[in-house]
């Protein structure tokens, strides 16, 4: 029998979106709650909530062309903050819609590992790999804030959760709840 390799490799990409269960793993199933946002509010932002989302991965190794790739985004809830006064559904969802871009990106990571053919040189190409979605990622968190204005212009709201949700779908994968 051969030796099973598993390797503690957790690369991380972080977004901060300008919203002793400290963390949630994105599930389509769970949308966040305004209690989720238990962080210390940062009185001095600009913006009315922060959410701390990141996209993780694990593998285990047993040869260079046979990997499992465990990816998952998380909600740090110590982390996630919202000013009480501008508590509103519209800015719920708009920040559940950042954590939603991360479990995308979760799932896109997830299938960008599963179909790539490695070398002998593997850790360099799982790294590669790793940050070009990381580039994509923080790419579209960036132009979803600017074009909903952080919320504000609802139209466009609208449109972005319908198309995050169609990007979801098309995915096919499942991802379970997990809070630790």
């Amino acid at each position: 029998m051969k030796a099973f390799f598993i390797v503690a490799c957790i690369s991380t990409f972080v977004t901060h979106s300008f919203a002793q269960d400290s963390r949630i793993i994105w599930n389509d199933k769970q949308p966040l709650q305004w209690f989720d946002f238990a962080g210390p509010v940062n009185d001095t932002s600009v913006f009315d909530a922060e959410s701390f989302a990141e996209v993780k991965f694990t593998y285990t190794f047993k040869s260079p062309t046979d990997f499992y790739f465990d990816v998952f985004a998380n909600f740090h809830k110590n982390l996630s903050w919202y000013k009480k006064e501008y508590q509103s559904e519209a800015l719920l969802k708009h920040e559940q819609l950042h954590f939603d871009i991360a479990g995308l990106y979760s799932k896109r990571l997830k299938a960008a590992f599963d179909n790539y053919q490695y070398s002998n040189n593997y850790k360099n190409e799982i790294q590669q790999i790793f940050n070009e979605k990381k580039i994509e990622y923080h790419l579209m968190q960036k132009q979803y804030d600017e074009e909903t204005n952080h919320s504000l212009n609802k139209e466009r709201q609208k449109d972005w959760e319908k198309y995050i949700h169609e990007q979801l779908n098309e995915t096919g994968l499942q991802f379970n709840v997990v809070k630790k």
